[in-house]
């Protein structure tokens, strides 16, 4: 399990972090989600990330792109 200060406990199917360790999470209906995994990506690149990391960002771009483009998107909303 790990915390996201919006969404609070989030649970994992694969991997293990810690029950307190701070996530961050992405929606697939955050219009500007797509553009937030490629600058990550970015990062990740000049960082010397592993291929297999990047791949993960790909599929998980591609996916949330896929979903947009038959769903509704919004701009972010504050937790309160």
């Amino acid at each position: 399990m790990a915390i996201d200060t919006k969404y609070g406990r989030v649970t994992l199917e694969n991997g293990t972090i810690g029950e307190d360790e701070p996530v961050f999470v992405l929606r697939g209906q955050d219009a500007l989600a797509p553009e937030v995994l490629a600058e990550y990506r970015r990062l990740c690149v000049v960082a010397g990330s592993p291929s297999k990391h990047l791949d993960g960002i790909d599929a998980a771009t591609s996916a949330v792109v896929e979903w947009q483009q038959n769903n509704r998107t919004q701009v972010p909303q504050s937790a309160g």
